[in-house]
């Protein structure tokens, strides 16, 4: 580095910050050095060519994190009590705000709580593994289709755009075609593409749906709202674009599940004169905003560090909720990530830029240096640049919209109802439970009647190694199964030569509970019945969700001695035994017990939303559930 006296910057890096870390690579000797900065058909680029000084004279940019965003927060959480146990003097810690999340995080199985609602565990030995550096979120492994080995990650967020079935996918400065785009083992296959001369751009659909307001202010020429947003993303196709000229080469179907997810978002809302005004000057309003939202997220990074795939927009002519034409810009991650709240408070100020940056553009339609963007699902249509010069302008007090002409008032625009709260960080807490005795003694939590369901557990007349393993347990043969109905508080047992009875009881039941019913029990009974479909059995599988929750698996022993205090009469091979000895009264009872026990736990995960366990510690935990 310390020989270098040229720098050239091919194209704006996107930050101050970034600029003066590369500048400052060159001119460490003591001969002169050069710094050449090339524009690139960009709005930062662009606007920074028109406004040298800014370049010059900008300080570096704020670095803007939420870090009470559940996302940020949750995830710190969840490593801090693999480390130490949390606990509520831990609250003056992390502050009231953040150790509010610890509730739902038990609730969600991430953090585990001992039985005297002392302390919060994680189970995960190294959760920081989950943790990526450059994203919130989970995040997606792209590996190279042919060896499988991995060539990067990408997060949640920007998978379905960027990684899905036939996108060029940039990575190291070469070009990917992706094959497949896995969302359940959250994996993307990717091919070498040496000779692609085109990019991909995704096509979607948004809505915005605002949950919560955070805050509001009213400006000279036009009202600002923050707030919590859901935003739904639908997936309609892509389109191939050549690289030399951007002309569409083709179009293509996407089939992607919608996606949905929650953060924080600002809204600008637009003077109800400037629609009329735009019809008379024979313009597009749906266009203007359009560009205006475009133009505005493009040049955000002058607020924040950040880059303007961190932010998502969109623009409507008339939202609902706000009752009246107005545009969104969102942070682009789950749970917020502090942008919009820092885009909010200097609004103002980025809508003047915003103006200048089109004032001095140029073009004539709109250009990727102003209006255009390289994200747009839309196809950058419509955009009218004209209109959404004239909208800054009127939005920055620098121009007027007429008078209305008289006439009869216009009603004022109906607004769905917004819920409000204080401004962060007033916003109180969720409450820490506060200590209550443990586990047995505990009065009920929901006290409602109980469902009628079907209880069920069966033994079988062979063991799996006599059957060749756990995956033919069709083999292994019914011994008996018991079947316990609430409803009519009846038991009914059968054996071998009624098992077509016992399938039929099953598939007609309104539910049936058990334990490893769905592996199991339900692949011994397809012995019986070659079309039986037990898919259709509305089932609770109270093993299946504690797997769920921890990630590994109990045995129905552990869980009622842990949160029963009893013990089961015995094990498989004991009951095994009893099968070669005859003795069916034993086998029934064992089975009965089976049967008592799990709706024993049902029971007390349904009053109490709770099961207990103790692990390789020894120490007793809560383990969330949910089931009713």
């Amino acid at each position: 580095i310390g020989g270098l006296e040229v720098c050239i910057l091919v194209g704006y890096p996107g930050s101050i910050t970034s600029s003066w870390q590369r500048i400052g690579r060159v001119g460490r000797g003591e001969g002169e050095s050069l710094v050449l900065l090339v524009g690139m058909p960009d709005a930062l680029d662009q606007y920074f060519l028109t406004h040298p000084r800014e370049f010059f004279h900008r300080p570096f940019e704020p670095v803007v994190l939420d870090p009470a965003s559940p996302q940020v927060a949750g995830a710190h959480l969840v490593c801090a009590g693999a480390e130490l146990p949390l606990t509520r003097d831990d609250a003056a810690l992390y502050g009231r705000e953040v150790f509010g999340l610890v509730p739902e995080l038990a609730r969600e199985g991430r953090l585990i709580q001992d039985a005297g609602e002392e302390r919060w565990y994680s189970l995960r030995r190294r959760p920081q593994r989950d943790v990526s550096l450059r994203a919130m979120g989970e995040s997606f492994t792209i590996r190279d289709a042919v060896s499988h080995r991995p060539l990067g990650t990408i997060d949640a967020g920007r998978a379905r755009s960027e990684c899905h079935a036939g996108a060029i996918y940039l990575h190291g400065g070469r070009s990917y075609l992706i094959r497949d785009l896995d969302l359940e083992r959250r994996r993307v296959l990717a091919e070498p593409a040496f000779d692609a001369d085109y990019f991909t751009v995704v096509q979607t659909d948004k809505e915005t749906e605002i949950l919560e307001r955070l805050d509001e202010a009213r400006h000279d020429a036009f009202g600002a709202g923050l707030g919590r947003l859901k935003v739904t993303t639908s997936f309609r196709g892509y389109v191939r674009k050549r690289l030399t000229d951007q002309e569409i080469l083709s179009e293509h179907p996407l089939d992607l599940p919608p996606v949905h997810f929650e953060t924080v978002g600002l809204w600008v809302e637009l003077p109800a004169g400037l629609a009329p005004e735009v019809a008379r000057r024979q313009g597009h309003f749906m266009g203007a905003i359009h560009a205006t939202e475009h133009a505005a997220i493009g040049l955000f990074p002058l607020l924040a560090l950040c880059d303007r795939a961190d932010l998502g927009g969109i623009s409507y002519p008339e939202h609902p909720q706000v009752g009246g034409p107005a545009f969104f810009i969102y942070d682009g991650h789950a749970g917020g990530s502090g942008l919009a709240r820092e885009g909010f408070g200097r609004i103002g100020e980025l809508l003047a830029r915003t103006r200048d940056l089109l004032a001095a553009c140029p073009c004539q339609e709109g250009c990727p240096s102003c209006v255009q963007s390289p994200k747009c699902g839309n196809g950058n249509r419509p955009l009218d640049k004209a209109m959404a010069l004239l909208a800054l302008q009127v939005l920055t007090g620098e121009a007027e919209l007429p008078d209305p002409e008289p006439g009869p008032a216009a009603p004022a625009p109906s607004r769905a109802p917004i819920p409000a709260s204080p401004r962060r960080p007033a916003t109180p807490p969720p409450a820490v439970p506060a200590a209550r005795p443990a586990a047995h003694g505990d009065a009920p939590a929901v006290s409602v009647k109980p469902p009628p369901d079907v209880f069920f557990d069966l033994e079988t007349r062979h063991s799996a190694a006599e059957v060749g393993g756990w995956e033919h347990a069709r083999r292994m043969g019914l011994a008996l199964g018991v079947v316990y109905d609430r409803g009519r508080d009846s038991w009914q047992v059968y054996r071998e030569e009624q098992a077509q009875e016992l399938i039929i009881r099953l598939l007609s039941a309104p539910r049936v509970v058990g334990f490893n019913v769905k592996r199991f029990d339900y692949a011994v009974l397809s012995g019986y019945a070659e079309a039986a479909d037990f898919t259709r059995v509305h089932t609770l599988d109270l093993l299946e969700e504690v797997k769920r929750t921890l990630g590994f698996r109990l045995s129905l022993a552990h869980l009622a001695e842990a949160t029963l205090g009893v013990a089961k009469a015995g094990d498989g091979l004991q009951s095994l035994a009893w099968v070669r000895e005859g003795r069916w009264d034993l086998v029934e009872a064992y089975c009965r017990r089976d049967v008592e026990l799990t709706r024993l736990l049902f029971d007390h995960g349904r009053e109490r939303r709770h099961l207990l366990f103790r692990d390789r510690e020894g120490r007793t935990l809560r383990l969330p559930v949910r089931w009713a």
